[in-house]
């Protein structure tokens, strides 16, 4: 790299302690990074959705323990569908069988799972079904720890002000889709609350976009591009010190996407993605 510095990836916890693995991590200097479903745990009893029309983060258990076994801040997890878990945070507990979620669960299939019957598609049950559903006996499930990130921030903000590289990937893990996925908060968080510690260290955010030619196949081509380094506005690091810290992030959030789409191929589908790829860079 032109910026002569090592770069200290984040990478999942769990992948440190895999042997080979976390061996190499360890020695290019990776910063392990908590992740709650990493700690998932099956849970006593089942849930169910009593009101996913009126009352769509409202949760009911029988049989459960959540005074026990959950936690506000932790997940509830559904059980896997096509490789996808869905799975939303615990706002309040309000006694073994029943919990408030921060949000609700989202996806025709999360929905289906919770209530055992077909929906519209606008998340309402269907006509005739609603008397059913009330016979439903639930769905079960897994809980997941509140993870404290504070650590894995105080580890970034070190390496930062010691005028270090970190190398993050802000949609929060790997998928073989054609677009970008919705990136999560830890990258803005990371830069304004470096740049509110140290406002002259100069740090910027440097976007790196990756496309596969064939993704799953070993030693396949792949184009990495990057683009013009991201300066953070010191306006929005005087609104996150501030404590408007959720706007600043949203605003440089967006900053980063955008600079991420300039520097990665996207497309609607995973032809149109190959057509491109061969038109720009050649097979």
């Amino acid at each position: 790299m032109e910026a002569h510095r090592r770069i200290s990836f984040l990478i999942a916890e769990k992948s440190m302690r895999r042997r080979f693995i976390g061996a190499v991590a360890r020695a290019a200097g990776a910063v392990p990074v908590g992740r709650a479903l990493d700690s998932t745990r099956p849970a006593t009893g089942k849930i169910y959705l009593p009101d996913p029309t009126n009352e769509p983060t409202l949760i009911r258990g029988v049989g459960t323990d959540f005074e026990k076994e959950a936690q506000v801040g932790g997940l509830l997890v559904l059980p896997t569908v096509n490789g996808t878990a869905a799975n939303a945070e615990v706002l309040q507990i309000r006694g073994n069988e029943e919990i408030r979620l921060k949000k609700d669960f989202k996806g025709d299939v999360a929905l289906r799972q919770l209530t055992g019957k077909p929906l519209e598609g606008d998340g309402k049950l269907e006509n005739g079904e609603a008397e059913k559903a009330k016979e439903f006996e639930g769905i079960t499930f897994k809980v997941a720890p509140k993870v404290d990130q504070s650590l894995v921030y105080d580890a970034v903000f070190e390496r930062l002000q010691l005028e270090g590289c970190v190398g993050i990937f802000p949609e929060g893990g790997s998928h073989d889709r054609t677009e970008l996925l919705p990136l999560k908060a830890g990258v803005a968080i990371m830069a304004l609350g470096s740049l509110a510690a140290n406002p002259d260290s100069g740090l910027k955010i440097v976007p790196c976009g990756m496309n596969y030619f064939h993704a799953h196949k070993f030693r396949s081509r792949a184009v990495v591009e990057f683009g013009t380094p991201v300066e953070v506005p010191m306006e929005l690091v005087e609104l996150y010190k501030s404590g408007e810290r959720r706007e600043a992030t949203r605003q440089l959030l967006e900053t980063v996407y955008q600079a991420l789409v300039a520097v990665t191929v996207t497309s609607p589908d995973y032809d149109t993605l190959m057509v491109c790829l061969g038109f720009l860079f050649g097979h």
